[in-house]
Protein backbone atom coordinates (compact mmCIF):
# COMPACT_ATOMS: atom_id res chain seq x y z
CA UNK A 1 0.00 0.00 0.00
CA UNK A 2 1.60 3.23 -0.43
CA UNK A 3 1.48 6.01 1.23
CA UNK A 4 0.14 9.45 1.64
CA UNK A 5 1.92 11.49 -1.00
CA UNK A 6 3.96 8.53 -2.25
CA UNK A 7 4.62 8.58 -6.67
CA UNK A 8 2.31 5.82 -7.82
CA UNK A 9 5.33 3.94 -9.72
CA UNK A 10 5.85 0.12 -9.61
CA UNK A 11 6.89 -1.56 -6.16
CA UNK A 12 9.88 -2.82 -7.99
CA UNK A 13 10.83 0.57 -9.28
CA UNK A 14 10.12 2.13 -6.02
CA UNK A 15 12.23 0.26 -4.17
CA UNK A 16 15.45 -0.14 -6.48
CA UNK A 17 14.89 3.77 -6.42
CA UNK A 18 14.89 3.53 -2.24
CA UNK A 19 18.30 1.24 -2.46
CA UNK A 20 20.47 3.50 -4.75
CA UNK A 21 21.24 5.91 -2.11
CA UNK A 22 22.16 3.46 0.10
CA UNK A 23 24.18 1.57 -2.57
CA UNK A 24 25.67 5.05 -3.60
CA UNK A 25 26.72 5.59 0.29
CA UNK A 26 28.82 2.09 -0.01
CA UNK A 27 30.41 3.40 -2.50
CA UNK A 28 32.10 6.38 -0.94
CA UNK A 29 32.33 3.63 2.22
CA UNK A 30 34.45 1.17 0.32
CA UNK A 31 36.20 3.48 -1.99
CA UNK A 32 37.40 5.50 1.42
CA UNK A 33 38.58 1.92 2.80
CA UNK A 34 40.66 0.97 -0.45
CA UNK A 35 42.23 4.62 -0.53
CA UNK A 36 43.16 3.82 3.38
CA UNK A 37 44.78 0.38 2.41
CA UNK A 38 46.82 2.18 -0.88
CA UNK A 39 48.09 4.55 1.90
CA UNK A 40 48.88 2.06 4.24
CA UNK A 41 50.37 0.34 1.79
CA UNK A 42 52.70 3.48 1.14
CA UNK A 43 53.63 4.00 4.77
CA UNK A 44 54.47 0.24 5.00
CA UNK A 45 51.51 -1.16 7.20
CA UNK A 46 51.08 -4.03 5.07
CA UNK A 47 49.11 -5.85 7.87
CA UNK A 48 45.94 -3.44 7.67
CA UNK A 49 46.47 -2.26 4.29
CA UNK A 50 46.07 -5.37 2.42
CA UNK A 51 42.82 -6.24 3.93
CA UNK A 52 41.50 -2.75 3.70
CA UNK A 53 42.59 -2.85 -0.21
CA UNK A 54 40.63 -6.00 -0.93
CA UNK A 55 37.80 -5.46 0.99
CA UNK A 56 37.36 -1.61 -0.34
CA UNK A 57 38.12 -2.54 -3.50
CA UNK A 58 35.56 -5.93 -3.66
CA UNK A 59 32.86 -3.64 -2.08
CA UNK A 60 33.35 -0.49 -4.14
CA UNK A 61 33.08 -2.47 -7.15
CA UNK A 62 30.02 -4.62 -5.98
CA UNK A 63 28.05 -1.85 -4.99
CA UNK A 64 29.36 0.57 -8.28
CA UNK A 65 27.97 -2.26 -10.41
CA UNK A 66 24.93 -2.33 -8.03
CA UNK A 67 24.03 1.36 -8.30
CA UNK A 68 24.75 1.76 -12.27
CA UNK A 69 22.62 -1.50 -13.51
CA UNK A 70 25.01 -3.86 -14.80
CA UNK A 71 24.27 -6.69 -12.57
CA UNK A 72 20.51 -8.05 -13.70
CA UNK A 73 17.70 -8.49 -11.13
CA UNK A 74 18.23 -11.81 -10.69
CA UNK A 75 19.71 -15.11 -12.35
CA UNK A 76 23.18 -16.23 -12.27
CA UNK A 77 25.31 -13.23 -12.64
CA UNK A 78 23.91 -11.44 -9.13
CA UNK A 79 24.80 -14.91 -8.03
CA UNK A 80 28.19 -14.47 -9.02
CA UNK A 81 29.06 -11.53 -7.63
CA UNK A 82 27.83 -12.47 -4.52
CA UNK A 83 30.03 -15.34 -4.29
CA UNK A 84 33.20 -13.26 -5.87
CA UNK A 85 32.87 -10.57 -3.20
CA UNK A 86 32.26 -13.41 -0.40
CA UNK A 87 35.45 -14.89 -1.85
CA UNK A 88 37.27 -11.19 -1.52
CA UNK A 89 35.90 -11.39 2.25
CA UNK A 90 37.89 -15.05 3.00
CA UNK A 91 40.57 -13.41 1.08
CA UNK A 92 40.66 -10.34 3.22
CA UNK A 93 40.73 -12.17 6.28
CA UNK A 94 43.39 -14.65 5.50
CA UNK A 95 45.76 -11.95 4.30
CA UNK A 96 45.36 -10.36 7.65
CA UNK A 97 45.76 -13.91 9.31
CA UNK A 98 49.13 -14.10 7.34
CA UNK A 99 50.15 -10.46 7.23
CA UNK A 100 49.70 -10.08 11.11
CA UNK A 101 52.67 -9.43 13.07
CA UNK A 102 53.75 -11.38 15.73
CA UNK A 103 53.73 -9.86 19.14
CA UNK A 104 51.38 -7.90 20.99
CA UNK A 105 49.66 -6.35 17.79
CA UNK A 106 48.48 -9.35 16.20
CA UNK A 107 45.23 -9.85 18.29
CA UNK A 108 44.42 -6.16 16.68
CA UNK A 109 45.49 -6.71 13.18
CA UNK A 110 43.36 -9.97 13.29
CA UNK A 111 40.35 -8.19 15.31
CA UNK A 112 40.23 -5.58 12.24
CA UNK A 113 40.72 -8.12 9.08
CA UNK A 114 37.66 -10.18 10.54
CA UNK A 115 35.43 -6.80 11.36
CA UNK A 116 35.95 -5.99 7.38
CA UNK A 117 35.87 -8.96 6.00
CA UNK A 118 32.42 -9.50 8.07
CA UNK A 119 31.73 -5.96 7.24
CA UNK A 120 32.08 -7.08 3.35
CA UNK A 121 30.43 -10.29 3.99
CA UNK A 122 27.24 -8.57 5.43
CA UNK A 123 27.03 -5.94 2.23
CA UNK A 124 27.15 -8.79 -0.07
CA UNK A 125 24.35 -10.79 1.52
CA UNK A 126 22.36 -8.21 2.97
CA UNK A 127 23.07 -5.32 0.04
CA UNK A 128 20.90 -7.12 -2.37
CA UNK A 129 17.74 -5.41 -3.41
CA UNK A 130 14.49 -7.12 -2.02
CA UNK A 131 12.17 -8.53 -4.22
CA UNK A 132 8.51 -8.63 -2.88
CA UNK A 133 5.19 -10.17 -4.88
CA UNK A 134 3.59 -7.63 -6.96
CA UNK A 135 0.63 -7.72 -4.22
CA UNK A 136 1.98 -7.55 -1.13
CA UNK A 137 2.00 -3.84 0.66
Amino acid sequence: MAEHGDPPVRREGYRVARDVPLHVLAVVIFGLLAWSGVVGLAQDVPALAVPSLIVGAAGAVRALSTVTGLLPAGGATRRVARGATLLAAVAALAAGLVLAPHGTDRGFVIAVSAVLAAALAAYAVLGEPVRRAADAS
